[in-house]
């Protein structure tokens, strides 16, 4: 179940990369680790790590392209007070071709296509792009 927990890590990410910074730390969680694996598999960071002490955090790299962030945009679809869910058929297809949609499934958080390839549907999160 989505918490207001993770959109905060996605809005740091957002205000991260637009502030222009190379690092960005944040309390950590399993779904925020999760995400930002998501994020270094397809790119979006250039890697993460998480801390060992009593309060973890999270710190993550991220990537920048003649310097202009990778995440130009983070656009979130479901919030505390109102979940969307979808079907397989139901996924949305980004607003670019490179566009990275997260969806939380029953077999964990995945891509809108994986997702599809897999086909489970889920709550769709946000689009990264």
């Amino acid at each position: 179940m989505l918490q207001s927990f993770p959109i905060d890590f996605l809005i740091r990410i957002k205000n991260a990369s637009r502030a222009g910074q190379k690092k960005m730390t944040a309390p950590s969680s399993k779904f925020c680790v999760s995400i930002a694996d998501l994020l270094k598999r397809y790119r979006y960071i250039a890697d993460y790590s998480v801390s060992d002490d009593s309060k973890k955090k999270i710190t993550l790299e991220l990537i920048y392209q003649s310097n202009s962030p990778k995440i130009s945009e983070i656009k979130i679809f479901s919030k505390p007070g109102r979940r969307i869910y979808g079907k397989v058929t139901q996924l949305p297809w980004g607003k670019t071709p490179y566009s990275l949609i997260i969806v939380s499934t029953s077999k964990g958080l995945m891509s809108q296509k994986e997702a599809k390839t897999k086909k489970l549907g889920g709550e769709i999160i946000a689009e990264i792009y």
